[in-house]
């Protein structure tokens, strides 16, 4: 069960590399593209960057798409080009894993560091919006583009409250340092798209309750007060996200008769 888009999911899939500094550069040059990145990270906004070869009509095209659905959402949004083959933004190329993808291309940038969207040749403005993602959802993206297994607790409250077998799981060893623990307030109009697509009803959010998704954007279950361990790591195992051994021999986890992951 998918809980991001196509499109979301594509990005979420795609071949980057993302280390806890995602655009830091090892060299002490700044390139223009990090310092809009860096720029764009202190204001709270979405970077556009349409990546090219040359300034042919394809590339025209969609930096006047890009153009277009930037102006429109100038207090969040910026927009910026670069030449894949400038030496200068050799690092960030390799880093977003578009030096050899098909051009022009246009990645969307989150103000933290996470790709929200990545659309060759063309961008419409369904896809651009879609980029534009609410907040606790960019902060998941950001977090299963480092591979890791993101927990978002849910609360009424400043207050998260974990089910305990979520602080269980973190204790087992093939997950203690794969999982991310993410809070989020319910009932936050601000993230109404995120709630819709964890296919949550905050009606069913009494006391401590997590939503688990796993990379690319798995939805793997809603769990709470009384799930337990073994519930969600039999459901990660069945998942086939238990680790990144594609000939896992992880033991399956023992379950209480009758108990199944709460999948939604």
């Amino acid at each position: 069960m998918k809980i991001m888009s196509s499109v979301l999911l594509f990005v979420l899939g795609a071949s980057l590399t993302m280390g806890d500094s995602a655009f830091g550069q090892q060299s002490t040059q700044i390139s223009p593209l990090q310092t809009t990145l860096n720029q764009s990270a202190q204001t709270s906004k979405f970077t556009f960057v349409v990546f090219h070869r040359d300034n042919g009509d394809a590339t025209r095209s969609l930096y006047q798409q890009a153009k277009d659905e930037t102006i429109s959402r100038s207090n969040i949004a910026v927009l910026t080009s670069v030449r894949v083959d400038d030496p200068a933004e050799k690092q960030l190329v390799e880093k977003f894993g578009v030096a050899r993808a098909p051009m022009p291309m246009t990645v969307v940038v989150a103000p933290n560091g996470a790709v929200t969207g990545l659309f060759a040749r063309t961008m419409t403005q369904e896809q651009a919006a879609a980029a534009i993602v609410p907040p606790t959802m960019m902060c998941c993206m950001k977090e299963l583009q480092e591979q890791k297994l993101v927990f978002v607790c849910l609360t009424r409250t400043d207050k998260v409250d974990v089910p305990a077998a979520v602080n269980a799981i973190g204790q087992m060893p093939q997950f203690k340092d794969r999982i991310t623990l993410v809070g989020m307030k319910l009932d936050d109009p601000a993230e109404a798209r995120f709630y819709q697509q964890m296919q949550l009803d905050s009606k069913q959010v009494n006391g401590p309750y997590a939503v688990l998704i796993a990379p690319p954007g798995a939805l793997i279950g809603h769990y709470n007060s009384q799930s337990t361990a073994d519930q969600i790591a039999a459901a990660l195992h069945k998942a086939g996200k238990c680790c990144d051994d594609a000939n896992c021999k992880h033991n399956q986890p023992t379950q209480a008769s009758g108990s199944r992951p709460v999948l939604r």
